[in-house]
């Protein structure tokens, strides 16, 4: 029911009539929602969508575009799925015949094309009656007539009917010939040598049928994996046709036909509504013999408002008008009802609900706004959907019966708006109240998205050395604890409790998802957090609000860690309702990992009876190697960080007054840093690298067979080992106590100083070397000034066991669901708690990475593939159902 969009007529001021119920532009701004946000954005090759259509069975979105495109857009895992190319220029409508499983999409090319939804492949290429039709504006599907209706630019309606039988015949013979016509009053387009991305002087069958092709897009396209190559058509794929010159009325109106639609009858033969730019719609009788015109309805008094879009419920008539306007008839009795004004621009598009569902419907507009109506014909909402013209909107209603909730697209209705602002939005909304079943279903829980959204708004920074958290932070990060231990509760766990993490220390939320059926064989201890770091530079759209686009969530923490905290609960919750959780899941979920899980090894010792036995500690706080492939984490680095300050026996001095009198720290401090690593980069503490264990050449060849899946550097073996398997040395930043003046003399110098560790190095050894390395080379300076050296975060090396029968249970879960064997990759960074996790509770780790290498973790635009968070999910769940069955 899209229009299209009317840039050349002029708008005509509103003439209020009688019937007309008009709202004012100050209730127009009043009920205008100014926060609406939609679920997701999805941006397509920066072109206009123009058409779109929804194949329900799939929850595909098929989006044609202004260079003639149209794109397959996937609604449950938010990815591009498909392009479908071949025509010449812009689409203008998409019709889906959803019975036989096709797809219609008309262009400006004056073509029509067929496309099997199913197979994503073409079927046929269909031209028009005449060579001098001009754009196919709109179109219609009647599946009880076999037929598609065409309203075009030279007013006339066509239509064809199209059976299995005939897409078998392939008539090339049937390409219309060229001819002047008296409407454009010029020769063919054929012949008229305009320019496009193919010349249309050469529209024979077989060149368009040759440029034809699916482009099956791989799971996310980058430059390291590239999209598939293009699925190019044989000729004797496709049928070609043309519409009888018998199948037309040649000036069924008195302007461009912008609109069609099927209109619900409850017997008789069907009726097609038209409405085009005379201001009229024409009601047709069809047959199996052609159409009928039945009646005219018009405005007694005409406004100059074309008819744009049209919409219709049996005995209801919905016109969207040029200059903003809906005209609601009465259809059997021919009258108008009442004019609806909730835009302040054209009206190009209108989407109906669902049959079955309460009547309500949606307008979009050249103003970019969006309005829902519901059965009273009031205007319920209205928003800005677009920053430019919404050119056309549709419903995905959903699927209720999907097993899987991890995504609102799987259960929820949405409604899809595309726009000239060169994107597509899914909005969530109020689906229409759904006629009483015989047995009502339990309301569906929150997805695990919309928990998300509820868990990124919480600020949870925490508070450290090298991250302050201001009030806001900490009582963000109380809230959010409270609001996991009332996700955990009512996602099923019991004995959900807040611990207390210390002063000023963020409480650990801890809980336990216990088996379904009698005593766990298992018992598996998940370690996340909640807190996160500061979100500083420059982001896209809000940090603190979920915001989804082309396929990804961005938020501050929604890959570290709280995406992946909530994905572990959904699904043990989900094998919990189901009666299949055989093993216990102890949910423990700290609020201090980023700045170095203080007080958490005394807290977990404190609380270790409500724990209880735990037999594998599980993970999943880390990312791919990486965007294709999937990994398992089988080690990490240790970290030692330190701040070091010098001060000097004075206040802040001017260089001008006391430069050169007396040592000044800021050249100590670089001195002192300079002596902590040589001229190769190398650490330069003695001893520190005698216990680091050397890789063996059966693990340097593993990594020489893996490091092509890196997201750019690394970019060989050396490079991954230096990551990986080598300790390092970094300064992070210096600060002083200058305000800002480039003449003083800071009085205090500080540095931020981190060591990473590997297998075999000592954590304590390696600490104690650090503070003597650095007092020595201090007092080799003999300077006057003082040096404080603090350790305010370490953490262990950690290395797994791949011969543990947990890992192999993991790797089957990661390859079940992803098709493939994951790689084993170790992280550069660091975790506290799995180290400690491990001694103290005396159960080996496992880690299970969930995002990709391009998840920005700490950095602006940090994001989560929904896919990504749907198969992690599935992945746990797989998990824990073979943790239950081991003996």
């Amino acid at each position: 029911m899209a229009g299209c969009a009317t840039s050349a007529l002029d708008p005509v001021g509103m003439k209020p009539t009688q019937e007309e119920s008009v709202i004012g532009d100050d209730l127009l701004q009043a009920i205008t929602d100014t926060t609406a946000q939609p679920l997701h954005t999805v941006t397509l090759n920066d072109t206009s969508i123009l058409a779109i259509a929804v194949y329900q069975e799939r929850g595909l979105l098929f989006a044609g575009a202004q260079d003639g495109t149209i794109f397959v857009w996937d609604l449950v895992t938010q990815q591009l799925h498909a392009t479908l190319i071949g025509h010449t220029r812009s689409v203008l409508a998409l019709e889906l015949a959803a019975e036989k499983g096709w797809l219609f999409s008309a262009s400006s090319d004056s073509t029509v094309r067929l496309w099997n939804v199913r197979e994503l492949e073409p079927l046929a290429l269909i031209y028009p009656a005449t060579d001098n039709t001009g754009d196919i504006l709109t179109m219609t599907w009647c599946s009880a007539l076999h037929t598609l209706y065409l309203g075009c630019q030279d007013t006339s309606i066509q239509w064809i009917c199209i059976t299995p039988e005939k897409l078998s015949e392939t008539p090339l013979h049937a390409v219309p010939e060229s001819r002047p016509h008296k409407f454009f009053d010029s020769m063919s387009r054929a012949m008229s040598g305009a320019s496009s991305p193919l010349p249309l002087a050469v529209r024979t069958a077989e060149q368009l049928i040759r440029r034809t092709a699916v482009h099956m897009a791989s799971s996310v396209a980058t430059d390291a994996h590239p999209p598939l190559p293009l699925r190019a058509c044989a000729p004797m794929q496709m049928s070609v046709l043309a519409v009888n010159k018998t199948c037309v009325i040649p000036s069924a109106h008195f302007g461009y036909v912008y609109s069609l639609t099927i209109v619900p009858v409850a017997s008789g033969a069907p009726i097609l509504a038209s409405g085009a730019g005379d201001e009229m719609i024409r009601l047709w009788t069809l047959n199996a013999d052609g159409i009928l015109l039945q009646h005219t309805l018009e405005l007694p008094l005409p406004t100059g408002d074309a008819i744009l879009t049209l919409g219709a419920w049996e005995s209801t008539l919905l016109a969207g008008k040029q200059g903003g306007t809906i005209d609601v008839w009465d259809i059997d009795s021919r009258t108008l009802i009442r004019t609806l004004r909730g835009h302040n621009d054209d009206v190009l598009c209108m989407q109906l609900a669902e049959p079955g569902a309460e009547r309500t419907f949606f307008s979009g507009s050249a103003d970019g706004h969006v309005c829902r109506w519901d059965k009273y014909f009031r205007c319920t909402a209205r928003w800005a959907a677009h920053d430019d013209i919404v050119q056309t909107c549709a419903v995905y209603s959903g699927n209720r019966a999907a097993t899987s909730r991890y995504s609102w697209l799987t259960a929820e209705p949405v409604l899809i708006t595309g726009s000239s602002d060169e994107c597509v939005r899914l909005w969530s909304f109020e689906p229409p109240a759904a006629v009483p079943a015989a047995s009502e279903e339990a309301a569906v829980p929150p997805s695990l998205v919309q928990r998300l959204a509820r868990f990124i708004r919480y600020k949870s920074v925490s508070n450290g050395p090298t991250m302050l958290a201001d009030d806001e932070n900490m009582e963000d990060s109380r809230q959010a604890a409270h609001f996991l231990k009332t996700t955990l509760m009512e996602l099923g766990a019991s004995d959900v409790r807040l611990v207390s993490g210390g002063a000023r220390a963020n409480p650990m939320v801890l809980g336990t998802f216990r088996a379904s059926k009698g005593p766990a064989r298992r018992r598996c201890l998940f370690y996340g957090h909640y807190d996160c770091i500061p979100a500083s530079g420059e982001w896209d759209s809000s940090p603190w609000e979920l915001s989804g686009r082309n396929g990804y969530l961005y938020g501050r923490g929604v890959s570290d860690n709280k995406g992946p905290v909530l994905a572990v609960a959904y699904a043990a919750s989900e094998l919990l309702h189901a009666k299949e959780l055989n093993v216990d899941v102890v949910m423990l979920v700290e609020g201090e990992q980023e700045t170095g899980s203080k007080g958490f090894q005394a807290c977990l010792r404190e609380h270790k009876e409500l724990i209880g036995k735990i037999d594998v500690v599980f993970v999943c706080n880390s990312y791919w190697l990486g965007e294709q492939r999937p990994c398992l984490t089988v080690g990490l680095r240790g970290v030692i960080q330190v701040i070091v300050r010098i001060t000097g026996l004075h206040a802040d001095r001017h260089s001008g007054v006391d430069g050169g009198a007396e040592r000044e720290p800021m050249m100590d401090m670089i001195k002192l840093l300079a002596t902590l690593t040589d001229g190769a980069g190398r650490v330069a503490l003695p001893g520190f690298y005698t216990h680091v264990r050397p890789v063996e050449a059966q693990e340097r060849a593993y990594y020489e067979s893996i490091v092509h899946e890196a997201r750019g550097p690394p970019t060989s073996a050396e490079s991954l080992m230096a990551l990986w398997c080598m300790p390092s040395f970094t300064v992070h930043r210096l600060t002083n106590s200058n305000a800002g003046h480039s003449t003083v003399i800071p009085n205090s110098v500080e540095a931020s100083l981190s060591v990473r560790i590997v297998p075999d190095q000592s954590l304590d050894a390696i600490e104690q070397l650090l503070r003597d390395s650095i007092q020595r080379n201090f007092d080799a300076l003999q300077s006057t000034n003082r040096i404080e050296v603090s350790v305010f975060h370490r953490a262990d090396w950690w290395l797994g066991s791949l011969e543990l029968p947990y890992w192999h249970a993991l790797a089957e879960a990661i390859e079940a669901e992803w098709g493939e064997p994951p790689v084993r990759i170790r992280e550069g960074g660091s975790i506290p708690g799995m180290a400690i996790l491990e001694k103290e509770l005396g159960a080996q780790a496992v880690h299970l990475p969930m995002g990709q290498a391009s998840d920005h973790a700490h950095l602006p635009n940090e994001r989560i593939r929904l896919v990504n968070l749907e198969k992690g999910q599935a992945v746990v769940r797989r998990f824990f159902h073979t943790l239950g069955a081991m003996d």
